[in-house]
Parts: C-alpha cells; structure tokens; sequence
C-alpha cells in the first residue's frame, strides 16, 4: 500500500535545518523537566497528604503542601518552555503532525480544556487548601489524572504522526476521535514518560531539602532521602519499562543506537553511563541524608534525562527517514525573525533564571 503523505509548506525554511532540528531538541529539554514535575508533583503531592492524614507536623504532609504550593510555577514554567518545541515540531514535521492531529479530532481539541482545568485546580488548592482538608489530596490526585490524559493524547499523537501507512484505515473508520491503541508502542511509551516523571519529582524533592538545610537540618535530610528513595525505586521500575520499549522499537532505531548512527549512539551510551552514576550517588544519598552525593547524582539525572530527549529526536528521524525528507524543502534565512527570536529566547531564559532564583531564596528563608 503507497504511503501518502501531504506536501511540504510552499514557503522555505525560515533558518538551516539543522539549526531547527537543534532549536527543537532543545526547547523540549527545557520543557520535559518542569514537565516532569507538574505531573510527578502533583501525584506524589496528593499521596503524600494523604499520607499525612492531615497532621500539620507529619514530614508527609509538609512536603504535600509544598509540592503543591510550587506547582503553579512548574506548570507555568512548562506551558512557557513547551511553546518551542511544538512550534519547530509544526515547522518540521508539519505534514505529519497536522495530519495526525486533525485524524485525533476532539480529543486533541480537548487538550487545552483539560490542561487548563488541572491548572486551575491547582490554584485552587494554592488559595483554598484550609478548607478542602482530607480532600486536598484527592484534588491533587484529579490534577495528576487530569494531566497524565494530556500525555497520553501526546503520546497518541507523536506515535500516530510517525506511521502514515496506518492513517488510510483511521479515515477509512471515521476521523476526529481516533486514539492509536492499537499500536503496541503506545503502554510503554506512555508509562516511560509517567515514570520518569515521578522519577524526577523525586529529584525536586531531594532539592527541596537542599535549600532546607540552613533552617531545619532534620526535615532537609529527610527531603533528600525522601526524594533519593522516591527515585531510587521508580528508576529501577523504569529500567523494565524500557527493556519491554526497546524490545518494541524498530530494529532500524535500536541499530542506530548500537552504532548505526554517532548521535543516537552517544546519546544511549551517555545515557547508561549517566544512568549508573545516579543511582550509585542517589543510593548514597538516600542511605545518609548528604548533599554531595545527592546534588552529584541529580546532575546526572538531569543528564539522562538530556540525552534521552536526544535518543527521542533520533527515533523520530530513524522512524520517518525512508518517507520523509525535510531536507528537501528550501532555506532562506530570515535574518530579521531570527535576531529578534533569538533576542526573545535568551530575554526568556534570562527571566526564568531570575524567577526561579527568588522562589528557590524565597523558599529558603522560610521559617521551619
């Protein structure tokens, strides 16, 4: 069956491809990690109060309250950030994820509607939570559920984009509310990303404890080995999820992982190394409360976390390269737009710096 896929834009490239391809990889790096948090956060914050059982002095009830009360910030911080890398995602990819996103329909649509309302909710809480009481962890829990749909219709979408020899039977089933469960990638996929979000709230929490350490020595080291273990235990979790992912892939992408291809094979091998060190140092941090193997190990997490949104670009290119070519489309540099963007991004980075800054100091000055 011929694969039909509609044309490119009749308007050139705006900047080099490879510039694009870049600019996409990293903006989604400085999207996942807040992303993490806002979906990890906000579940592990709704366990955690509920743990609590609403005792004001219980370690879990604290740390309930202050994931929640910082997750407006994570999630702010992740809508900002995730603004660029679906903008190249369009510019790049554009025939296949218009495409998919218009056979997806309303729960696409929907998207936005659901990402709000858990966004709102968390508000709610931030101004409200005296008066939900037990229910605050019940809301919170909502929020997670609220925003994990959300992923999981992004997983259908990056998944259904990259299989255009599927998209004649969608339409011929009716379009506009499909969701591609039928693709096996899809579970493991989904549950990678859930997992590594829960994963690196553990790291935030761990963080948590670091700005603690000069106010309430005992609560900072229970943070850390809170978060360490929290890590810890969902990272060896993961490591199954992607035995069971790897084992799905096409063997065109785990060949280029396994040498086929200098990027995808740096970026596995980086990512394994990388992987090792973080739980080695996260596992000494986790048996002692320290700052130092703590804050090595979450430079490493953070790393991995780099590389693999790296290994997720090459399964993109590795899945498409034989239907696909971008290459092909023309370059004329606009010079004019991409001053003024890359004036608008460092002007952006530089104020999120600046916020997180004050709100990492504010919640440092905070009495115990």
């Amino acid at each position: 069956m011929s694969i039909i896929i509609p044309n490119f834009q009749s308007v050139p490239f705006p900047a080099p491809l490879w510039l694009l391809k870049t600019l996409l990889v990293v903006g989604f790096i400085t999207h996942v990690i807040p992303m993490n948090v806002a979906l990890g956060g906000s579940f592990w914050a709704g366990i955690s109060l509920l743990c609590g059982k609403g005792n004001p002095n219980s370690n879990h009830t604290r740390i309930g309250h202050e994931l929640a009360m910082a997750l407006p910030f994570f999630v702010s911080f992740a809508i900002t950030q995730g603004i660029v890398p679906l903008l190249f995602l369009q510019l790049i990819y554009g025939p296949l994820y218009y495409t998919s996103s218009i056979m997806m329909g309303t729960p696409w649509i929907l998207l936005l509607v659901i990402l709000l309302t858990g966004y709102y909710a968390l508000y709610i809480y931030k101004y409200k939570h005296p008066q939900l009481g037990k229910g605050a962890g019940l809301l919170l829990l909502a929020v997670s559920l609220l925003f994990g749909f959300v992923g999981f219709l992004f997983t259908n979408n990056m998944t259904l984009m990259l299989q255009p020899e599927t998209w004649q039977h969608v339409v011929s089933h009716g379009t506009g509310n499909f969701l591609n469960w039928e693709e096996p990638s899809v579970l493991p996929r989904y549950l990678h990303f859930v997992l590594s979000a829960i994963a690196v709230t553990g790291l935030c929490i761990g963080c948590f404890g670091l700005a603690k350490k000069s106010k309430d020595e005992v609560y900072a080291n229970w943070l850390i080995r809170h978060g360490s273990g929290l890590f810890l235990i969902i990272t060896l979790i993961q490591i199954a999820v992607g035995g069971w992912f790897w084992m799905i892939l096409p063997k065109i992408v785990t060949h280029a992982y396994m040498g086929g291809d200098i990027l995808g094979t740096v970026s596995f091998v980086g990512s394994i190394l990388l992987s090792v060190l973080a739980l080695v140092s996260i596992g000494i941090s986790w048996k002692n409360g320290q700052a130092i193997p703590f804050k090595i190990g979450l430079v490493s997490g953070v790393g991995v976390v780099a590389l693999m949104s790296v290994m997720r670009h090459v399964l993109r290119e590795m899945t498409v390269q034989n239907f696909f070519h971008p290459e092909i489309v023309p370059v004329k540099t606009q010079w004019d737009l991409l001053i003024v963007f890359i004036i608008s991004a460092v002007g952006l980075i530089a104020y999120l710096t600046w916020l997180t800054k004050t709100i990492w100091g504010s919640y440092q000055n905070q009495e115990a």
